[in-house]
């Protein structure tokens, strides 16, 4: 089954620059963006050459730029929610945050009841319910990872955040993490003096639905493109803990095979499928995206409109998606599901 892209509108955004980095090399790039409706989308970018970073919020024809609160290098990449009323803004090393509630309206700081668990939060933006979301993290130092998350809750009548006091990573089975645990708490909670090693699964995208937490995991490397290859990719259901709860659909042993292999992952805002970017253009996929749907695990094609073929497949809201070509130019597309 194939999904055809038809091309409702177009958007040219001169001055602005979509995507800073390449999604290939890492977790966290190209990821912290999402659709809120049928023609409504926001991604945190720049524009001026650079110069000014901040939130571009496209609403049917309306097109604004609403700059960072906060104009310092650390903000560069912060992370954005979405909590239906307001989209929060999170700095990435203190955990502050701000809220804007519409196009017109002005960033207005949030109380934080508390600091987030993770010394360093991901640009990653990701999908909650109930005024529960998680965060996705990086520890130990390393650049560019996405191997910890926690959770917080927003209370949308006081604006307030409370952070969850654990920081967690993602393990297959409860052994492994009370191993884990054990050597962590032996050093005092200092990860890089742990007597117990352990590659940490790369966490691309984390949704809460229904209650239950789901991930897409990225093999443990953060940068397939070099000498080092991607071993596996699992889309899972997680307990809270972050233990394996279900293996959905994905596939290990990827070293085995000849060529290069690797996918990155992001669940659309409507939660009702999961975008999968290839790394490489070696394996069957040939580079080309694929979709897979949800509610029966089953992988679809994509065909994208004439003259867009080196667009990419941003996010989904309900049978519309957005497309890019991640520096100046987004488009609309009515998805048509084609036997």
């Amino acid at each position: 089954m194939k999904i055809k892209l038809d091309k409702i509108s177009e958007w040219k955004l001169e001055g602005f620059k979509l995507g800073s980095c390449a999604y290939q090399y890492a977790p966290v790039n190209a990821k912290n963006h999402f659709a809120r409706g049928n023609n409504e989308f926001v991604i945190w970018c720049s524009n001026d050459g650079g110069l000014n970073y901040g939130i571009l919020w496209i609403r049917g024809e309306q097109q604004t730029f609403i700059p960072s609160p906060v104009q310092k290098a650390r903000w560069n990449n912060p992370v954005l929610l979405d909590t239906s009323s307001d989209i929060l803004i999170i700095g990435r090393e203190n955990g502050e945050a701000w809220r804007i509630s519409s196009p017109e309206a002005e960033p207005v700081k949030v109380k934080c009841e508390n600091r987030c668990a993770g010394e360093n939060i991901t640009e990653i933006s990701t999908l909650g319910e109930n005024g529960n979301y998680p965060v996705i993290c990086r520890v130990d130092g390393e650049v560019l990872a996405a191997n910890s998350f926690t959770f917080l809750n927003y209370d949308t009548e006081t604006h307030t955040i409370h952070w969850d006091k654990e920081l967690r990573s993602v393990f297959t089975d409860e052994k492994i993490r009370n191993r884990f645990l054990q050597s962590l708490e032996r050093v005092g909670g200092i990860r890089h003096k742990m007597d117990f090693r352990y590659s940490y699964p790369q966490i691309g995208s984390l949704m809460i639905k229904d209650s239950s937490l789901y991930a897409f995991i990225e093999a443990d490397i953060i940068n397939p493109c070099g000498l080092s290859q991607f071993k596996y990719y699992w889309y899972l259901e997680l307990t809270r803990a972050g233990v394996y709860k279900q293996k959905i659909w994905g596939q290990e042993k990827l070293e085995r095979l000849p060529g290069k292999h690797g996918i990155r992952g992001k669940f659309s805002a409507g939660k009702e499928y999961l975008i999968l970017s290839p790394v490489f253009k070696t394996d069957e996929w040939k580079g080309k995206q694929k979709l897979l749907k949800l509610s029966d695990k089953e992988l679809l094609n994509v065909a994208l409109p004439k003259g867009y073929l080196k667009y990419r497949i941003m996010d989904i809201w309900e049978d519309y998606a957005f497309i890019s070509d991640e520096a100046e130019s987004m488009a609309l597309c009515k998805m048509i599901i084609q036997e």
